[in-house]
């Protein structure tokens, strides 16, 4: 048996002729956008964009194929127009308006760390250098400049 090992670049394959590549013509050179994957099966022909939204508890998933869509950028596109339209659809719902800018950190369902009910305050426990417990509230929000900002009060 032949050593399917390239002898100058031991971690790199040797292809072997007659045998399909995976897919990857996207995958490698493609940006990460939130929410959205990307589908190669070759083995279920299946090529396309995934999106997923999580919104109370529930995930909302939409598959845009290459196909009917008219390419992979074509079908990018619209995923990429479905998400924002969701996520809108979201804050509108949960915030009562839609921001200017829409940040990758906020957190627009109640979860498990979220015990106030109110978006980015949490209620926290704390222990003082004098080893005493008090409690505390942790609010969290995205300034201007779009970095992550924290505060406490007590």
């Amino acid at each position: 048996m032949k050593n399917p090992f390239n002898q100058t670049n031991p971690l790199k394959l040797v292809e072997e002729p007659g045998k399909k590549k995976a897919s990857s013509r996207v995958a490698k050179n493609r940006l990460a956008y939130k929410g959205i994957s990307r589908i190669d099966s070759d083995h279920n022909h299946t090529h396309g964009w995934y999106v997923r939204i999580r919104q109370d508890g529930k995930v909302k998933s939409k598959f845009f194929s290459d196909r009917k869509y008219g390419g992979i950028s074509k079908a990018l596109m619209k995923a990429r127009r479905y998400y924002r339209k969701q996520m809108e659809h979201l804050f509108q719902k949960t915030l009562g308006a839609i921001p200017d800018k829409i940040p990758d950190r906020v957190i627009v369902t109640k979860n498990k760390n979220n015990n106030t009910g109110v978006i980015g305050v949490q209620r926290i426990e704390r222990t003082n250098p004098g080893g005493s417990l008090y409690r505390a509230y942790r609010v969290c929000w995205t300034g201007q400049d779009g970095k992550a900002r924290t505060k406490f009060f007590s």
